[in-house]
């Protein structure tokens, strides 16, 4: 694994990919919650429900909430949720979690 990357470049990363229709897959490894390794190969972005421009009710800001520090995707087909913490790899690169 080659280090390489901070973890706001990985967020700006994030945030580019499935704009104008670019599905870009990446892979990732992380620490599961009891302590294993895992890894995830091709998975892509999984796009958000809510339309950018509509006003948010109290439920969707209670949602982003408690989903804010995740990372969504889709591995084949299914929902994905990674918390940013347990992150260690993103595209072969070891992520630096200090910036």
């Amino acid at each position: 694994m080659v280090f390489g990357i901070y973890l706001s470049q990985v967020w700006a990363e994030y945030r580019q990919l499935g704009v104008n229709g670019r599905d870009t897959p990446i892979s990732i490894t992380y620490r599961k919650a009891g302590g294993e390794f895992g890894e995830k190969h091709n998975i892509t972005r999984r796009a958000g429900s809510d339309p950018s421009g509509t006003k948010k009710d109290h439920s969707s800001v209670q949602h982003e909430v408690k989903t804010a520090g995740k990372m969504h995707f889709t591995v084949n087909g299914q929902p994905f949720e990674i918390w940013i913490p347990l992150l260690l790899s993103w595209n072969g690169k070891k992520i630096d979690h200090r910036f």
